[in-house]
């Protein structure tokens, strides 16, 4: 009779459905806001990123100086020559859909330019950062390539001082 009771008022079965209810609801919103957590970081770190790209970098391979700046909704660089003066803008990128830098790098005139991707590494306290830039020659970047005929890594040596550009009169 104590069993027919229950089922009719519900406190029997019904309790352990509303306790499992409950810690399902738990541990969904409890998922839900580790995913929030994750994009927000993400999305600040990925922005404190852009910010640090701006400055004066040198190819580890001593092949190429680079001054980042923005330039309109994207980034520019500037190649900087042996004796420290400002050349042309050979690198231009903006980020895409992703969050990624991507863009175009020139580095002759008459050649094909690369279409690049742009990364961004904290090595250290004690070290500079590290910006990788990596493409090929082609219209659209291809990230599960094997081999890029662009590879260079870049290390920060201190502020930009060319800028995109530059106004005439």
């Amino acid at each position: 009779m104590s069993a027919r009771i229950a089922a009719v008022t519900g406190e029997g079965p019904r309790r352990a459905e509303t306790c499992a209810r409950s810690v399902m609801g738990f541990g969904l919103a409890v998922a839900a806001a580790t995913m929030l957590t994750v994009f927000c970081v993400a999305g600040v770190a990925n922005a404190e990123s852009q910010q640090m790209v701006e400055g004066r970098w040198a190819a580890n391979n001593q092949s190429l100086t680079l001054d980042l700046s923005r330039c309109g909704d994207g980034w520019c660089g500037i190649e900087v020559t042996q004796t420290g003066a400002c050349g042309r803008t050979v690198l231009r990128a903006r980020i895409d859909d992703g969050g990624e830098l991507m863009g175009r790098l020139e580095l002759a005139a008459q050649a094909r330019p690369y279409t690049i991707a742009m990364h961004l590494f904290w090595r250290g306290p004690s070290d500079p950062e590290l910006l990788m830039i990596r493409g090929h020659t082609g219209s659209r970047f291809e990230a599960w390539r094997r081999i890029y005929p662009y590879m260079v890594a870049f290390a920060r040596t201190g502020d930009a001082s060319c800028r995109p550009d530059p106004k005439v009169s």
